[in-house]
């Protein structure tokens, strides 16, 4: 979802600056993304407050400024009953989804002037919660309460978030899923 998002805004002249824990994956997407040298990406643990804002920061420090931010991190750590859920898991789920996701926010709103716009990934499971999901679906659901509270406090700023259902990732490629 994040490469097919990164894909559409770049086709569209967007200038783009990706952030993930993972450098080999964000490496090929931007190497993926049309007029690949105009666009940057960052290693970001967004579950380290500091390490967003550096990201955040050099990102306008690089293009001048920050119109607008995409935030789709998103982990499910382990499927698990409630009562079979560890606090690490539980932990780790809510680290990752729901303080992650703050930290982009937070660092966004600071960073962007009026007229800005900020989405983030939540999901359906956020809203109507799913067996086996508990973490996933709290923490999706601290972004939505998340992404109305900022949008309430921001009147000069947008800041929305979608809620995709259940998909499968080989679709998106075109390749045949089984």
């Amino acid at each position: 979802m994040g490469l097919a998002t990164a894909k559409l805004l770049a086709a569209q002249g967007a200038v783009i600056s990706l952030a993930d824990i993972n450098e080999n994956a964000m490496k090929a997407t931007v190497e993926a993304l049309p007029n690949s040298t105009r666009h940057m990406y960052t290693v970001v643990d967004v579950s380290d407050g500091a390490s967003v804002n550096s990201w955040i920061q050099s990102t306008k420090q690089k293009y001048g400024r920050l119109d607008g931010a995409v935030n789709m991190a998103g982990i499910i750590a382990k499927t698990a009953n409630v009562s079979e859920l560890s606090d690490e898991d539980w932990d780790f789920s809510f680290a990752v989804n729901a303080k992650g996701v703050f930290n982009c926010i937070r660092a966004q709103l600071n960073a962007m002037g009026p007229g800005g716009s900020i989405v983030s990934a939540a999901s359906v499971f956020g809203q109507f919660g799913a067996p086996g999901n508990a973490a996933y679906c709290a923490t999706k659901a601290a972004v939505i309460a998340l992404t109305r509270t900022a949008a309430k406090e921001n009147q000069h700023i947008r800041v929305n978030a979608v809620s995709p259902g259940a998909f499968h990732r080989a679709r998106l490629h075109g390749n045949q899923c089984h």
